[in-house]
């Protein structure tokens, strides 16, 4: 029996697509994973990674979730290196991500809203400058 079901508390992040090594998990950020279940090995590398509790076992029981008041990781970006390319803010599935102007002449930069980020860090992956790191908050 396959972990086959990731439920309405998938927040579309990516997260588990990302360490399933099989590839059993599809889909896009921000709308929506699905895992095929003919092509799962039932190693809980997505259950194990999923922070919301959005996948569920074979026996029907969620993923751990991540409670608001343990540490856990969440998005930094610094502001010195930030080159304002938008491509972290574009692909943020939870749109944690804002534009900061600096200046009227001196373009923009990005920041994250650590009360929205949930650390998946798909910004990271996209970063072009290295600028996003994800931190213990």
């Amino acid at each position: 029996m396959s972990y086959r079901i990731i439920s309405e508390y998938c927040v579309s992040c990516g997260a588990c697509a990302r360490k399933c090594s099989e590839n059993a998990i599809f889909g896009e950020i921000k709308s929506g994973f699905e895992i095929d279940p003919f092509v799962c090995m039932e190693c809980g590398n997505c259950f194990n990674t999923c922070k919301r509790g959005a996948i569920m076992d074979p026996l029907g029981n969620r993923s751990t979730v991540t409670s608001r008041k343990q540490k856990h990781s969440k998005a930094v970006i610094d502001h010195e290196i930030c080159a304002g390319c938008k491509i972290c803010f574009m692909n943020c599935p939870q749109e944690a991500i804002s534009i900061i102007k600096k200046g009227l002449f001196t373009g923009s930069y990005c920041s994250v809203n650590p009360d929205i980020c949930i650390g998946c860090g798909i910004c990271t992956e996209y970063c072009i400058t290295g600028a996003v790191n994800l931190e213990v908050s």
